[in-house]
């Protein structure tokens, strides 16, 4: 864990300025806390961690993905990056959804309960439920299109996702396999 002085907050959670008040701020910079997780694809972050938190990536890449009860196949539902909220769309009982580190990442979490104290909870859930609007439009769009707009798509949406994600996931998350991906990336000669 990283102590408070190698983060400067501010630089992270300048979205937040919208929803919390120059008052509210100085209390919520003393009541956060780092979490780092080592890069492991394998393996997911604990929900018992971040959740009831208001969390912030601060550096990394996390993948959201869902096991298959029938396969057993993982199935990529969508990439948190860099400097973005993390969001998750279950709750921690249901563990429909699992996280996992593809590079060494940086978490920031408030608890709800502080946030709570603050008062500013209610600001910060309308603002994570316009991230997660946004998200799901994303994954909706993406379910209706064929790959190759889809793999459009996903270029202009993350330009920089091919810098730090394995294909295999970026051809789950896009629904198609590996392979598929290798012949639209050749056939499209977008190279990220």
């Amino acid at each position: 864990m990283h102590s408070k002085n190698d983060f400067n907050i501010e630089n992270y959670i300048k979205a937040l300025s919208t929803y919390i008040p120059a008052s509210s701020m100085v209390k919520l910079k003393k009541a956060y806390k780092a979490f780092t997780f080592t890069k492991h694809p394998k393996s997911t972050i604990l929900n018992r961690q971040l959740n009831d938190s208001f969390c912030i990536l601060i550096c990394g890449t996390i993948r959201h993905y869902t096991i298959d009860s029938n396969t057993a196949e993982e199935q990529t539902l969508r990439f948190t990056l860099s400097g973005n909220l993390l969001c998750q769309y279950g709750t921690a009982t249901e563990a429909t959804e699992y996280l996992s580190c593809l590079s060494e990442c940086t978490i920031l979490s408030v608890s709800n309960t502080i946030l709570a104290e603050i008062g500013e909870e209610t600001n910060l859930r309308i603002y994570c439920q316009n991230i997660i609007k946004e998200n799901l439009e994303l994954e909706v769009a993406l379910l209706r299109m064929p790959p190759e707009k889809r793999y459009i798509k996903l270029c202009k949406q993350y330009q920089n996702i091919f810098l730090t994600v394995p294909l295999k996931y970026i051809a789950s998350f896009l629904g198609i396999t590996p392979q598929a991906l290798c012949r639209i990336r050749k056939r499209l000669l977008i190279t990220p």
